[in-house]
């Protein structure tokens, strides 16, 4: 396969990788390790296989962080509603007692 960057260009993107966000670093890793698949160690192979095992783990790395962080959420949602019963218990309870302090 044909790999449309050349050395150097893959040399400058390395040298600006550190100024960039980490979202675009994520994803010119992302790039790098998916340009060494097809470049094999070994000329009769056709792909890089360590290469497609470290381009395999970074996307089920990324599936994981992404699963977690829905659950994140989830705990933040549920103390949210916690945080909401527990203001309208005590709105309740301050109601009955006011109209408790009425009929005496």
């Amino acid at each position: 396969m044909r790999i449309l960057l050349s050395e150097n260009d893959i040399q400058l993107l390395k040298a600006i990788r550190p100024f960039m966000s980490g979202k675009s670093q994520e994803l010119l890793d992302l790039l790098l390790v998916t340009i060494n698949v097809f470049q094999p160690n070994q000329p009769d192979q056709k792909i890089n296989y360590e290469a497609l095992n470290t381009l395999l783990t970074m996307v089920h790395d990324s599936i994981q962080a992404k699963k977690s962080k829905e659950d994140v959420i989830e705990i933040d949602e549920y103390e949210h509603v916690q945080n909401e019963q527990a203001e309208n218990v005590e709105n309740l309870l301050n109601v009955l007692a006011e109209s408790k302090n009425n009929d005496d």
